[in-house]
């Protein structure tokens, strides 16, 4: 990869929209960041899954904050805030820096709505690791119901058919989350014993799912899709949250988890 020797639009490179939601797919590495320049209001209306929120005003006192480690991709509205904060950040000393050409105004995959504060609320108070496994996993009981539910009302069999394979993924990630619960929880209730949350993955709603589901029933294999990957980035989106606010050794749980959504995301997006 070219070194970025002077700050310039010539040195900083464009990025475009396709090859960042890529990079979100499949960045097993962690190797880039995403960070959004817009003010708050901007992001709560519509953000990028696992989008760091740093204002373009804000950026000069925050950039450390941002690990030199990793490759920096800043975006906004258009592109031109976002290539702002890339010149700040290479004045900084950043070394690998990306702006998303066009902006979010050109992105046409799944975004996050919603204050991040709202999901995140539903961890607060949680310490220690056996209780987030526990959540978690409750979760992902909520997200296999969903999709059970949701078949029902299905009319093509195609449809159908979809939604219980992925009520079966779920199955089996709450099945491998029991088995990493009871290694720290040996007096763990039986899995068939254990409640399911009100909340999906990404504390996303079950009984507003739902209804959604109900005034508006998927019509085929394209609408099942794009809800299932409308909750796999929400998920995401939290994990990553998370596993920068906790300290070790929760972030590398959350990180994990990240990890394993990041994983959903791709495997959906490849049958779209």
């Amino acid at each position: 990869m070219a070194k970025f020797l002077t700050c310039s639009e010539d040195t900083i490179r464009d990025i475009t929209p396709k090859e960042v939601w890529n990079i979100i797919r499949g960045d097993k590495k962690e190797a880039y960041l995403l960070v959004d320049v817009r003010t708050p209001q901007e992001y709560e209306e519509e953000r990028l899954p696992g989008a760091r929120l740093i204002p373009l005003h804000k950026l000069d006192q925050r950039y450390g904050e941002i690990d030199r480690k990793k490759k920096i991709i800043t975006y906004c509205r258009s592109g031109r805030r976002s290539m702002g904060g890339a010149i700040l950040l290479c004045n900084k000393g950043f070394q690998e820096l990306y702006n998303m050409y066009g902006g979010i105004m050109n992105w046409s995959y799944e975004k996050i709505k919603g204050p991040p504060e709202e999901a995140e609320k539903f961890f607060k108070d949680v310490k220690e690791i056996k209780d987030l496994l526990l959540f978690a996993l409750q979760m992902e009981k909520t997200s296999q119901n969903f999709y059970l539910q949701v078949s029902e009302v299905a009319e093509e069999r195609e449809t159908a058919d979809l939604l219980n394979k992925l009520s079966r993924a779920e199955e089996k990630h709450a099945e491998h989350l029991y088995v990493k619960l009871k290694d720290i929880w040996p007096e763990i209730p039986p899995l068939e014993k254990i409640k399911e949350s009100e909340f999906m993955e990404g504390a996303v709603s079950l009984p507003q799912s739902l209804l959604g589901v109900e005034k508006n029933p998927p019509q085929g294999k394209m609408d099942i899709l794009e809800i299932a990957l409308e909750k796999e980035c929400k998920a995401f989106d939290l994990y990553e949250r998370m596993a920068v606010r906790v300290e070790p050794p929760l972030n590398g749980f959350f990180r994990s988890l990240s990890e394993q959504e990041r994983g959903h995301i791709d495997e959906l997006s490849r049958l779209i």
